[in-house]
């Protein structure tokens, strides 16, 4: 199945796009589920985001023991209790899912049991996150549909841990959320984290759960038995609104959009002073409602460490942006749901511009003089099952239109998207 993206061109004219709600945020809402779980007592959630990967945690922690119940909008988790599985774990495709339980179940869970899923998912690298476990006396068997986890014969009082987190910072995420619920919590060290802003972002909720973590370069200290209930509103989705960010960026349009936290520790808040350096106008309407108005002045010129997520679209902008554009630190992207550096590397061409990959953690692309002057018929873009690719191509398809494979892909973080990003160009 293939759908038409919608060109900018052929909308009516005007200054401004319609205002956009975006939905909640996969990495608060799954770090917030699980400390829900870990919390003995009840906790009730809202503005939780509704998507694949926010579903799967929802019924691994109902086959667990600890289902969540969902009224008048919001979700409530009774939690602290002991983690025992009577049925396979299916995760579907959803990292956050499978390395955030691994550890817990590793360490607390009562009885062996399975996970499955998407094999994606079992593609993408965990051996720096099973070998502590597997020290401390846990057994991790993979197949060709899964994998079987035995946890340790008895839970550590506490942590003590240096871990290799180059390859993610959800590994240390993991085990973080994981020491919480040991007596005597635990210290993690590490000398190189990718994506480090999602370890602040742990931190955040932590805290917000009532665990006063320290979070050091190179070191966290986690409480145990620190966890309480809460009742809490989660934030909207930085990530999810990134493209619309950029929709504004390239066109030249205004845009309103919300909720959004100004504080918030997601890392791809970046978006912002991204955009900003390279020419765009933005303000805070609000506690909650940004505002962004293009175009570009310039190319992007942008280290993506902390927001590797940001990458596919931030490629898209760039094949739009009236100069050249380097992106850096995305060492990262090749681990992801799909090779997103080649992946990205791809949509520049299909939108017409230049990619260069340098080594494996840089992108320079340019406008191109082939798109600029217009380049005929395209077959379809296929974002290779990963949501971001499409977000990236619809932001693409805003210049020149095109077709794009698999639309339904989105599904995995923002299933409204395509109505959302219709509704924001009027159409």
């Amino acid at each position: 199945m293939s759908l038409s993206l919608p060109e900018d061109s052929r909308l009516p004219s005007g200054a401004a796009f319609r205002p956009v709600s975006i939905p909640g945020s996969k990495s608060v809402t799954n770090r917030a589920l699980l400390l829900a779980a870990l919390a003995p007592g009840e906790t009730r959630l809202k503005g939780g985001l509704e998507a694949e990967d926010t579903r799967w945690m929802r019924r691994a922690l109902g086959d667990l023991g600890i289902p969540v119940a969902v009224a008048d909008g919001a979700w409530t988790i009774r939690g602290g209790n002991r983690p025992r599985a009577t049925t396979p774990l299916w995760l579907g495709a959803s990292g956050t899912t499978l390395r955030f339980l691994l550890p817990w179940l590793a360490l607390r869970a009562e009885g062996d049991l399975r996970m499955e899923g998407d094999p994606r998912l079992f593609e993408r690298p965990l051996g720096p996150l099973l070998e502590p476990l597997t020290t401390l006396g846990a057994s991790w068997c993979p197949d060709a549909s899964g994998a079987w986890l035995r946890p340790v014969p008895a839970p550590p009082e506490r942590l003590d841990l240096v871990v290799d987190a180059r390859l993610s910072s959800q590994f240390l995420t993991g085990l973080a959320l994981a020491a919480t619920a040991l007596p005597g919590g635990g210290i993690l060290r590490w000398t190189a984290a990718a994506s480090p802003s999602y370890l602040a972002l742990t931190t955040q909720w932590l805290h917000r759960f009532g665990c006063d973590a320290d979070l050091e370069p190179g070191r966290w200290r986690i409480p145990g038995g620190a966890l309480g209930p809460r009742s809490l509103d989660l934030p909207g989705d930085w990530s999810g609104a990134a493209a619309f960010l950029a929709a504004a960026a390239a066109t030249g349009r205004r845009l309103r959009l919300g909720p959004l936290d100004p504080e918030d520790a997601q890392g791809d808040r970046a978006m912002v002073a991204i955009l900003h350096a390279a020419g765009c106008r933005i303000q805070w309407i609000g506690p909650q409602t940004l505002e962004v108005e293009g175009p570009l002045v310039r190319g992007l010129d942008a280290d993506l460490t902390d927001c590797p997520d940001l990458g596919p679209v931030l490629a898209a902008l760039a094949a739009l942006a009236p100069g050249p554009s380097e992106l850096r630190g995305l060492h990262t992207l090749p681990l992801k749901e799909c090779d997103r550096l080649d992946a990205s590397s791809e949509l520049v061409r299909w939108l017409g511009g230049t990619a260069e990959v340098i080594g494996d953690h840089t992108l320079r692309v340019g406008p191109g003089p082939e798109f600029r002057a217009g380049f005929g018929t395209r077959p379809p873009f296929n974002p290779r099952n990963d949501h971001r690719m499409a977000f990236a191509a619809a932001l693409g398809g805003l210049r020149q239109g095109g077709e794009l494979l698999d639309p339904h892909c989105v599904a995995k973080t923002f299933p409204d998207f395509w109505e959302v990003w219709r509704g924001m160009l009027g159409c």
